[in-house]
């Protein structure tokens, strides 16, 4: 089937140059002797488990990372070569018709960073297993890693999914909305890519893992559970704190969070403790009344927007409010 909004590797090599110069005129870590020290910030979740928002209010807020190579951005689509043609039918029109190309110009960034040792930020909705392979191929050149992981309930991330992409339409922002199932298939790779990405932390000194919930329990927000950090010994070591930043504890689970592993051929840490977050039902009755709350509100906005709104996000919405009312 014919695509509407064809493109050619030319195309991509066209929008690659034209990033280069600015996107490239970054500070390269060296050591003593003028070895390459490069590092690699991974924001990692489901969709709708707010890694953009964790990224952009937070961590590059620190401007600890403002050297660093960031391999998307949602205004690299509009190199795309047919944007022009295709920007007048909305933003959701754009980000459907662009998610080829925008792979293709990604993974073209990320291949000239890694060769050449800039630091690189990536973000990861674990929507393909193939970000299994990232890990190793960061420590093989060298990279030390820093993953920063939030688990998500996946009925509060799919809620968060749908009041996102109606406020994307409402702003003609380039957004699209995901299907519950969509989530939940991220969160079957989830396995594989998260102990990949823990094994490789495990081989590099000062790699780091930082596990975050977010959910109606922290109010929406990330709320750091536990820090871990790999030591010269090439252990994973819990930390007591990140910069000062206390740990959260979830209210309806029992026992400390914490990443521990010793080596290799222990079992992994990480997964097991993000598989008992996302898996978590919504019970509490104070939390229930929040996702209630919310997803009338969504629904009241996008009944505003009427035929702007596709059919499904209404019935979703809907079964989400006749299931949070009714225990």
């Amino acid at each position: 089937m014919t695509q509407p909004y064809s493109f050619t590797p030319e195309d991509v090599v066209t929008a690659f140059e034209a990033l280069e110069s600015s996107l490239f005129e970054r500070k390269r870590r060296l050591d003593a002797d003028g070895k390459p020290t490069p590092r690699m910030l991974v924001v990692a979740g489901a969709e709708g488990s707010g890694k953009t928002y964790l990224l952009n209010k937070t961590l590059l807020a620190s401007k600890r990372y403002d050297d660093y190579v960031s391999l998307y951005d949602p205004e690299y689509r509009k190199l795309h070569p047919q944007y022009e043609a295709m920007k007048s039918l909305g933003g959701r029109h754009v980000y459907a018709h662009t998610e080829q190309f925008i792979w293709q110009l990604g993974n073209k960034i990320f291949e000239h960073a890694l060769a050449n040792h800039y630091d690189i930020i990536m973000e990861t909705a674990l929507d393909d297993v193939a970000f299994a392979d990232v890990p190793a191929l960061a420590q093989q050149a060298g990279y030390q890693l820093e993953l920063h992981l939030i688990a998500c309930q996946k009925e509060f991330g799919h809620w968060n999914t749908l009041e996102r992409g109606v406020k994307s339409v409402a702003e003609d922002k380039l957004e699209r909305f995901v299907s519950l199932s969509k989530i939940e298939s991220s969160q079957a790779n989830a396995l594989k890519i998260i102990d990949a990405f823990e094994a490789a932390c495990l081989r590099t000194p000062g790699s780091q893992i930082s596990l975050y919930q977010r959910g109606m329990e922290t109010d929406r927000d990330s709320r750091l559970l536990c820090h871990s950090v790999c030591s010269a010994d090439l252990r994973l070591v819990p930390q007591a704190s990140r910069e000062d930043q206390p740990f959260f504890q979830p209210p309806h689970i029992n026992g400390v969070f914490e990443i521990r592993r010793g080596s290799q051929e222990e079992a992994a840490s990480t997964y097991p403790q993000f598989f008992q977050l996302v898996h978590t039902g919504m019970l509490d009755e104070q939390v229930r009344g929040k996702m209630l709350k919310a997803c009338c509100t969504t629904l009241g906005k996008a009944q505003a927007l009427n035929e702007q709104i596709p059919a499904d996000v209404f019935r979703e919405l809907s079964l989400y409010v006749l299931k949070y009312l009714h225990p």
